[in-house]
């Protein structure tokens, strides 16, 4: 499917790729963190490297305990499987992370929150595909917060969305500084974007329902 929608947007003269770019890059930008936010918080996870998270990953965990003392969720999600060689998950190093800033910080303690691992994984569409079936499963509402880099916050609204989840964004970075490494991740996420979308398209129009299960 990757290859066909590269096919697809070169065959478009790249304008797809172009847009959704434009859009990545003004949802990162133009996203401003709620004033107050309630309910079911998603934290999205990242690759380890050798088990460890790099400081984008500890960039959204640390956004979410600053966020603590003045905001009250109700369930707080960790998302994130096993990938390449690491022994541990993305969610369960994601949450050792967290729990550390409170030790580091000598923290008061905090409203109770509702802690859930999804730890099966391996990309954005599974982590939230595999946290609705938990949340329905404990028959918790799908009104969430997404928390995640501000360039990765498009692709996140944009699956989210198409799986039924009413969402409000909680960028990890308090503004969008772009620079050559960000341009590089807002390609990427380009890429992603056209994939998705051509993937949804075909499978509707072919009324595919194996290639829409994996997308829905």
């Amino acid at each position: 499917m990757m290859s066909l929608s590269l096919i697809w947007g070169l065959l478009l003269l790249g304008i797809p790729f172009v847009w959704h770019f434009y859009r990545a890059y003004n949802v990162a930008t133009k996203t401003d963190a709620p004033k107050e936010t309630f309910g079911t918080w998603i934290v999205f996870g990242k690759k380890l490297q050798h088990n460890q998270l790099d400081s984008e990953y500890k960039q959204r965990i640390s956004t979410v305990y600053q966020r603590l003392y003045t905001d009250q969720p109700s369930t707080l999600v960790f998302q994130g499987g096993f990938t390449h060689k690491n022994s541990v998950s993305e969610a369960q190093a994601g949450l050792n992370f967290f729990n550390s800033l409170f030790i580091a910080h000598n923290s008061i303690e905090i409203e109770p929150v509702n802690i859930l691992i999804e730890h099966r994984s391996r990309n954005t569409l599974e982590n939230l595909r595999k946290t609705r079936r938990l949340l329905i499963e404990q028959q918790i509402p799908l009104n969430v917060v997404l928390i995640s880099n501000r360039y990765h916050l498009l692709r996140c609204s944009t699956i989210a969305k198409n799986l039924g989840f009413t969402i409000t964004y909680l960028p990890a970075e308090a503004n969008y500084n772009l620079n050559i490494s960000q341009v590089y991740k807002l390609t990427l996420e380009a890429l992603f974007l056209n994939w998705y979308h051509t993937g949804l398209f075909i499978s509707n129009v072919l009324n595919n329902q194996r290639m829409l299960n994996k997308i829905q």
